[in-house]
């Protein structure tokens, strides 16, 4: 019998096996409640700075995200597959304006209206564009669905003062128009929750060219 096959020197391997792994397993049990203490101690200092975001705070900046991603990937998409479909496609006010549409639609204090959305895009049943709308649905609803569960509060801002200049506190323009020219109309709402902004108003801006479009 060969010295590997020594059941003496197999059961002494086997026996510094487990010992390793025994050892490991106490090491993991060290770092967990290392990682516990350290969160916890984290907690209780972060507690009394103010310069630093509380969990409800980030959870609304992590939800103005996931909306401002699916205004500007589905619901600009969804517009762009319209433009296509028009004879000439849509100016870019006609555009922002049917994106603006879109959001009261999928994002209004109402339930999701998906046949006023085919109706906008005028898709046809099984098409391309009223697939698109039916997922972008299913997704604005469990984004909202999402915030609700979390507990969180807020609303929409839709208040702007047409014709006046654009002001930067919570207003950006849409797209690529000119900060310097007067709003028109919101395209994209604010998000407000507990009295802070987190996601400013994307508006349209009336300029010379623009004008001609409409």
């Amino acid at each position: 019998m060969t010295r590997d096959n020594n059941p003496d020197v197999l059961s002494e391997i086997d026996e510094k096996l487990n010992g390793i792994l025994l050892r490991l397993d106490q090491l993991g049990d060290q770092v967990v409640g290392l990682d516990d203490r350290f969160h916890e101690v984290l907690a209780r200092w972060t507690h009394y700075r103010e310069d630093l975001t509380g969990d409800h705070d980030e959870m609304h900046r992590g939800i103005a995200e996931e909306l401002n991603s699916f205004v500007s990937q589905k619901l600009l998409r969804l517009a762009y597959m319209r433009s296509r479909a028009t004879v000439g496609g849509l100016s870019r006010r006609q555009t922002a304006q049917l994106v603006g549409s879109l959001c009261v639609a999928y994002l209004g204090p109402a339930e999701i209206d998906l046949i006023r959305v085919r109706r906008m895009l005028k898709a046809r049943k099984g098409d391309d564009c009223w697939q698109t709308a039916g997922q972008a649905a299913l997704q604005a609803k469990k984004i909202l669905a999402a915030a609700r569960a979390r507990g969180a509060e807020f609303s929409w801002d839709y208040d702007c003062d047409e014709g006046f200049p654009l002001d930067g506190e919570f207003q950006q323009v849409w797209s690529n128009c000119d900060p310097a020219s007067d709003v028109s109309f919101v395209v994209v709402p604010g998000y407000v929750a507990d009295g802070e902004r987190y996601l400013l108003q994307q508006v349209f801006t009336e300029t010379v060219e623009t004008g001609a479009e409409a």
